[in-house]
């Protein structure tokens, strides 16, 4: 490192250390060893002049790059739709206000090291694939790789690559993401076949300590009516609230969607 220097006209933010910092994060650490020997050789003002303009560019790299790797995570999440939680309404119902704690909790909490996994199970029309879609583009904001799909087209996906011989190549794209959003769990049933591919998905999570989100419109006690058997249907449950928290959106009347619609409805007189 370089000794420590007070330099006429530099702000005192900015030092060779920092700046030093700054470009090893983008991995330029030729400019970092070009920097040391270089500004031995300057006085004060040429040192301050560097230090300040280098250190703003290397700042405006450092936020260009993270923009665009957000919005590369985004476009690999394949949402078809974003929803973020700013859009979401809590105040809707009793039930979406009974979550509301809970969830901001676990979507504040959303970092690296800390992926989120949640079960969502409903009524229809409660807004449970907008707040997974709001997990998803959160996680995608703190650079974590997202996959946003329903259970129909991953086993359909599944089924034909197996057929093809390239079931394993298939299985990984499952497998890889940090987060992986299966939405519609339920409104489908399984085969032998079918469920034992999307076990192999969720069992592979599971021990990897990866995320998994999912919506479904059945309780629990019903998977047995998604997969083939009784054992397969707990095994699989087992391993998607192990480690998740698991919201329940049930109720009659209005749903969030009809809500959604007189929202957006213009107001006439």
């Amino acid at each position: 490192m370089l000794p420590p220097r007070t330099m006429e006209g530099v702000h005192p933010s900015i030092s060779p250390e920092s700046l030093e910092l700054v470009l090893g994060e983008l991995r330029l650490n030729h400019w970092s060893k070009c920097l040391k020997s270089d500004l031995s050789e300057m006085v004060p003002s040429e040192q301050g002049i560097i230090l300040r303009c280098l250190s703003r560019w290397a700042e405006t790299e450092k936020a260009e790059r993270r923009s665009q790797m957000i919005s590369s995570r985004i476009r690999a999440a394949k949402f078809r739709k974003v929803q973020t939680i700013d859009g979401f309404d809590f105040s809707h119902s009793k039930v979406t206000q009974a979550i509301q704690k809970n969830y901001l909790t676990l979507f504040h909490s959303i970092a690296p090291d800390n992926i989120p996994s949640a079960v969502f199970t409903g009524n229809a029309g409660l807004g449970k694939t907008h707040l997974a879609r709001a997990l998803g583009f959160g996680a995608c904001q703190k650079g974590i790789s997202v996959l946003f799909i329903t259970a129909a087209e991953m086993v359909n996906h599944l089924a034909a690559a197996q057929k093809a011989f390239n079931l394993e190549q298939e299985l990984n794209k499952y497998r890889r993401p940090q987060v992986l959003i299966i939405d519609e769990l339920g409104y489908v049933s399984m085969d032998v076949q079918a469920s034992n591919l999307f076990f192999q998905v969720i069992s592979a999570r599971h021990d990897q300590g990866l995320g998994t989100i999912a919506t479904t419109n059945l309780p629990f006690g019903k998977f047995n009516q998604i997969f083939a058997n009784d054992a397969i249907a707990h095994a699989i449950v087992d391993r998607l609230v192990n480690d998740a928290d698991v919201f329940f959106l049930e109720q009659e009347g209005e749903t969030y969607r009809e809500h959604q619609r007189k929202q957006r409805k213009p107001k006439t007189g």
